[in-house]
């Protein structure tokens, strides 16, 4: 399932697990918001959800197996 991002979205997606904001993201890997909010509409159609609290519960749902 997570082979289907690129090594960028899931930077993004580790980053909105942890629970920072899109802001905190863009400063954090040195984005703009909107290419921050790019990346996460990509993860949200690829992974086929439409909530960054769905996409947080995923990433717990993986990493505690």
């Amino acid at each position: 399932m997570l082979t289907k991002l690129s090594a960028r979205e899931r930077k993004v997606m580790l980053l909105v697990a942890n629970g920072s904001t899109n802001k905190e993201i863009a400063n954090q890997l040195e984005l703009s918001e909107a290419t921050v909010k790019v990346h996460l509409q990509s993860i949200f159609r690829k992974l086929a959800i439409r909530k960054r609290t769905l996409l947080a519960l995923m990433v717990a749902k993986i990493e505690a197996s």
